[in-house]
């Protein structure tokens, strides 16, 4: 059997277009934000819910840094932050 082979600096179970930092910061924020029916939705509205849940000063001072816009789901706030951006099809 062949090993398998990955593009340059992509480890194995990490989504294509995210190093494996981007998807810890991107995990530990969903953490403190993600919940049924929490997207879409602000930037205000998402600090408040992170406000709610206890999360940390770093988190909330990440939160307070994204721009005032509407915010599709989790992968569009990551992308934001600089996160990366998941390639579909790949991982």
């Amino acid at each position: 059997m062949a090993p398998i082979s990955h593009a340059p600096g992509h480890e194995p179970g990490t989504p294509q277009g995210i190093d494996p930092q981007g998807v810890e910061a991107r995990s530990e924020l969903a953490r403190w934000i993600s919940g049924a029916g929490v997207f879409p939705t602000d930037r205000d509205t998402l600090i408040g819910r992170a406000q709610e849940q206890g999360a940390p000063d770093a988190v909330l001072g990440t939160l307070r840094s994204l721009p005032e816009r509407t915010y599709t789901n989790m992968a569009d706030v990551a992308e934001t932050l600089g996160y990366g951006k998941e390639e579909p099809g790949q991982g």
